[in-house]
């Protein structure tokens, strides 16, 4: 016997089924029980539906509960996916009708293990509230994780919570972000809650309406977070304005040549990749400003010490002389749990440590970001930047977005050649990349301009033990003369220049 499937549309449609009928989502296991204690429900099969899309495998378990339901039985969908719900289960549905059922479900219904309460979700409005909530959370031993692995750890540790804890923290604001194009999630946040009924959900303002919108039989409403948690304190608004970060196409005509002017001056050599540069970022500037392109990303490769890091040192110099340079360093970032590292663990606050890009792009000034030694990372990390290019932005563990509008992104490699490069970098990523340069080792007219260089910026360092003696040529030659045909890397050479300067001002009775 095949059966009518019911639709409804949207939140309102639902909340008015719900005049007449108890409804309860559909639960495997739960569902089967269910309808043998009370073939007259009323389930709800919307998350299933979706969740069955990206789990195929899973329909006939879905059949073997359902099969279970009689003509007294309501079953209902929301009205867009009622077609994929006919097409999913042939031989339990064969029309599709909106709901007109004046007639209420028996009472009865409402000793069922589905009983529902609804809560509302509890809001913060930024980053700023949500550390604090995190650190309120963490002083009064109350459960607060994501949803990024609610099957995994952070399941664990609501266990471990439930049976003592009033109450339990689950921050929906990652699913909100991610359910428009991941809609599986519904059905496995449902489940989730309807293991641990002590949880609260809290979202930041701005994503509320969506969570409401996906989860109309586990929310209604929304309200401050304040009401749950009374004693905290310092959740009012922001009141100064972070500092701006400064980016290249924040810089005028003037301040842009000049910015162009010290760092050629500054980076010896490499004068094809230099006119590239120039080129790249006034581009880079245009279609900023036209809103075409959130991020320029550079990838340098070639042996170690020939000025590939000091690239993105002497851009983020220009921006701001002095300022923290956010850097990560990839040789640390090659086992499976890397991006966790770099971006915070997904199993919830509980435990939790910020990502180590999270915290350096919180802390920088400088729109520009270095990459060190990138080939050394991990598929699921080539992945999270091919996004970041894309949408110049990023969103960490704790939900909180990272907007790199502006940033420039260096990533180095000591690949040896371009083959090694096409090798060892993710092919899609590989298209992404804005500008990508080979760096050779030093010539020996190179390697002399780049010992003036020091040899320049030394002055200005020690202006004043280098006015306690008058330097000769002899002395000159002594610090740049020196043979350093032996050495390719400027490292190196730096290291001997500095050793032969701290022994002429020791000569010198310095």
């Amino acid at each position: 016997m095949k059966y009518t499937l019911f639709t409804y549309r949207g939140v309102k449609g639902l909340r008015k089924v719900e005049e007449t009928h108890t409804v309860v989502p559909f639960v495997f296991a739960e569902t089967l029980k269910e309808l043998k204690k009370r073939p007259n429900s009323c389930i709800e099969i919307t998350a299933l539906i979706h969740f069955l899309r990206t789990a195929p495998d899973n329909r006939y378990s879905a059949y073997i509960n359902l099969r279970e339901m009689t003509d007294k039985t309501t079953i209902i969908v929301e009205e867009s996916i009622a077609q994929e719900a006919l097409s999913i289960f042939p031989l339990l549905f064969d029309k599709v009708e909106k709901l007109n059922d004046p007639d209420p479900i028996e009472e009865s219904q409402n000793d069922g293990p589905f009983l529902l309460i609804r809560h509302p979700v509890y809001t913060y409005d930024n980053s700023s509230q949500l550390e604090r909530i995190i650190e309120y959370t963490n002083e009064k031993a109350i459960p607060l994780a994501t949803f990024s692995q609610a099957s995994g750890n952070a399941r664990n540790e609501f266990e471990k919570f439930n049976k003592s804890a009033e109450l339990a923290l689950m921050d929906l604001t990652s699913v909100s972000h991610a359910i428009e194009n991941n809609k599986n999630l519904i059905y496995l946040v449902e489940t989730f809650l309807n293991v641990f009924p002590n949880i609260r959900i809290i979202c930041t303002t701005s994503q509320v309406d969506i969570l409401i919108e996906y989860f109309p039989l586990y929310i209604e409403g929304q309200r401050p977070i304040k009401e749950i948690l009374p004693e905290i304190t310092e959740l009012g608004e922001e009141t100064t304005s972070p500092e701006k970060t400064k980016c290249v196409t924040d810089l005028d005509k003037n301040e842009l040549e000049s910015f162009f002017s010290s760092f050629e001056h500054n980076l010896i050599g490499h004068g094809f990749f230099k006119q590239r540069l120039k080129h790249t970022i006034k581009n880079f500037i245009a279609l900023n400003k036209a809103k075409e392109q959130k991020v320029l990303s550079i990838f340098l490769f070639g042996a170690s010490g020939i000025g590939k890091t000091e690239v993105a040192r002497l851009l983020a110099n220009g921006l701001h002389e002095d300022g923290y340079l956010a850097k990560i360093n990839f040789q640390n970032y090659s086992s499976q749990d890397a991006l966790n590292s770099l971006i915070g663990s997904p199993a919830g606050y509980i435990g939790c440590d910020h990502g180590e890009l999270s915290d350096k792009i919180g802390k920088t000034k400088i729109g520009v970001l270095l990459c060190d030694e990138f080939e050394k990372t991990t598929r699921p990390v080539s992945l999270f930047f091919l996004e970041l290019l894309e949408d110049g932005k990023f969103t960490d563990s704790m939900a909180r977005e990272y907007n790199l509008d502006g940033y420039i992104i260096v990533f180095t490699s000591n690949l040896q050649s371009e083959s090694e490069y096409k090798k060892a970098i993710l092919p899609e990523l590989q298209t992404r990349f804005d500008l990508v340069c080979e760096f050779e080792k030093p010539n020996e007219n190179e390697k002399r301009k780049f010992l003036e260089l020091l040899l320049e910026k030394a002055k200005q360092k020690h202006a004043e033990a280098f006015a306690k003696f008058t330097m000769t040529q002899q002395d000159e030659e002594y610090l740049l003369g020196f043979d350093c045909s032996a050495l390719s890397a400027l490292r190196d050479i730096k290291r001997v220049f500095n050793n032969r300067l701290m022994d002429l001002f020791e000569a010198k009775g310095i």
